[in-house]
């Protein structure tokens, strides 16, 4: 470049050792050919591995899920979701305090009626994978129930923490049988 010439020079990665990098993940080249290994021979095509040939001539393997797994997962995340409230719903229960008022009543309620409310519809947030084939919502579906019934278990703490839960003796004393007077003992009066 001289010394009147304004123009920068264009850079040139085969010059610049540019050559010897590796494709980005997932760039496909003009002169790729792709070959696929399905898992099954249906139309359905399950693609697990694929192998690219760039223009370099070496493979580059990389792995897909098939949509059935994709919503497996997503059943899965469905199953999961009421765990990420419990710490949120043990927290404002813990920010009511223990003693005995309608928002700490209201709260703790709440607490109890919802989980029970989503366990007897347990199938209703699972609706949109019932018709998807290969989807088994067995451990999505079983999770979904453990973590409502943790948040039952948060809402009995809370009941217990506001003394509402008969648990110690003095609680049940309206239940003891009264002992009957066998016998009687007096000092006469003259």
């Amino acid at each position: 470049v001289s010394e009147n010439d304004q123009t920068m020079p264009r850079f040139d990665l085969a010059r610049a050792g540019g050559a010897k990098l590796p494709p980005p993940l997932g760039y496909v080249g003009a002169g790729a050919v792709v070959d696929a290994t399905d898992a099954s021979s249906s139309k359905a095509l399950r693609i697990k591995t694929v192998r690219v040939f760039l223009c370099d001539g070496e493979p580059h393997s990389f792995s897909m899920t098939a949509p059935q797994e994709m919503m497996q997962k997503r059943a899965l995340d469905v199953g999961l979701a009421p765990g990420k409230n419990i710490f949120m719903q043990g927290f404002m229960m813990w920010m009511s305090g223990s003693s005995i008022n309608i928002f700490s009543i209201m709260i703790t309620g709440m607490a109890f009626i919802n989980p029970i409310k989503a366990i007897v519809n347990v199938d209703e947030p699972f609706k949109r994978f019932k018709d998807t084939p290969g989807v088994d919502l067995t451990l999505p579906k079983l999770a979904f129930i453990a973590c409502n019934l943790g948040m039952v278990a948060l809402a009995l703490w809370k009941c217990n923490t506001m003394g509402l839960l008969p648990i110690t003796a003095a609680d049940w004393t309206s239940f003891l049988v009264t002992k009957e007077i066998v016998e009687v003992s007096a000092v006469p009066v003259l």
